[in-house]
C-alpha cells in the first residue's frame, strides 16, 4: 500500500495528549521506524496531521498509522525514496494535494554504510550522501514554496553527534550529517524573512534497532563515556523536535544536541 489516510474517519478512539499543534500539517521522512516513528507519534499526539514517509516496510508504516488513528489523529502514509529527486518531490506533492499545505518538515530519513576510508567504495559514499544529504535538500526544496506562500514553516533536520565530532569508519555518514548542519544554517539565513525557521536536532547514541544491533561490550563502552550513562530514548529525541516545531518561534539556525552530555560544543 503506497499511501493511506484516515481523514474523515470516525470511531471511538482517544484523542491526542494536547491540541497544541492542531491545524498543523507535518511530514516526517523515514517516519515509520526508530527515531522517525517516535517523532511521528509525538507530533500526532500533540494534534498535528502527520504524513509518514517510508520506502519499503509497509507493515511498519501501517503500524504507525494504526497508533495515530488509535489516539484520534490524522495520518497519511506516503511511500517514496527521498534520495531520488522525483520521488521526494512526489512525496511532498501528495501531501499538498491531500491537505493543501505543509507547516512542519522533519527531514529524518537516513542510512549508514560504515567503512574505513581504506575499505570504502564509491557506492558506500554515494548511497549515504544520496539519502541523508540529498534527500534533505530535495524534500526541503519541494516543501519550501508552500511554506513561503503561507509565510510560515518549521524545518527540522535530523543530524547526528557524528556530524559534529567525526567518528572512526563513518566519513560518509559524518560528512552527510555535517553537511545537514551547514545546509540548515544557510536555510535559516535565507528563509527568516519568510516566517520560516530552520533548525537541527543532533542525537547522540540512541536506543534504536540500529544501535541495538551493536555488540553488548561496545554499547557498554559507549555508555561509560556518556555523562548520563545511558543511551537516549527515541522519545527524548522526538520531544526536542516537538519543541522546535511548537515553541521555538525565535530560534533558527540552531543545533539542539540530544546526547546525554557526550559532546558539549
Amino acid at each position: 500500500m503506497a499511501e493511506s489516510s484516515n481523514i474523515g474517519s470516525t470511531g471511538n478512539v482517544s484523542g491526542p495528549a494536547t491540541d497544541s499543534l492542531k491545524g498543523r500539517v507535518a511530514l516526517v521522512t523515514g517516519g515509520s521506524r526508530g527515531i522517525g516513528k517516535a517523532i511521528s507519534l509525538e507530533l500526532a499526539r500533540n494534534g498535528a496531521a502527520v504524513a509518514v514517509n517510508f520506502v519499503s516496510n509497509v507493515a511498519a508504516a501501517e503500524a504507525v498509522l494504526a497508533e495515530i488513528r488509535a489516539m484520534g489523529g490524522e495520518c497519511l502514509l506516503v511511500q517514496g525514496d527521498v534520495s531520488k529527486k522525483e520521488a521526494a518531490r512526489s512525496v511532498v506533492g501528495k501531501i499538498l494535494e491531500a491537505w493543501k499545505k505543509i507547516d512542519i518538515l522533519v527531514n529524518n530519513a537516513g542510512i549508514t554504510r560504515d567503512r574505513t576510508m581504506k575499505k570504502m567504495t564509491d557506492e558506500d559514499w554515494e548511497a549515504v550522501i544520496a539519502v541523508n544529504l540529498n534527500g534533505t535538500y530535495y524534500c526541503t526544496a519541494a516543501a519550501m514554496p508552500a511554506m513561503i506562500e503561507q509565510k510560515f514553516g518549521r524545518i527540522i533536520n535530523i543530524a547526528s553527534i557524528v556530524g559534529e565530532t567525526g567518528a572512526f569508519g563513518q566519513s560518509n555518514y559524518a560528512s552527510s550529517k555535517g553537511g545537514i548542519i551547514a545546509f540548515t544554517k544557510c536555510l535559516a539565513l535565507e528563509l527568516a524573512k519568510e516566517g520560516i525557521t530552520a533548525n537541527v536536532v543532533a542525537p547522540g547514541y540512541t536506543g534504536t534497532e540500529m544501535v541495538g544491533a551493536m555488540p553488548p561490550e561496545v554499547l557498554e563502552k559507549i555508555c561509560a563515556k556518556i555523562p548520563l550513562r545511558r543511551l537516549a530514548k527515541p522519545e527524548e529525541v522526538a520531544k526536542a523536535v516537538l519543541f522546535l516545531a511548537r515553541d521555538a518561534d525565535y530560534i533558527t539556525g540552531f543545533t539542539l544536541d540530544v546526547n546525554g552530555g557526550l559532546y558539549m560544543p
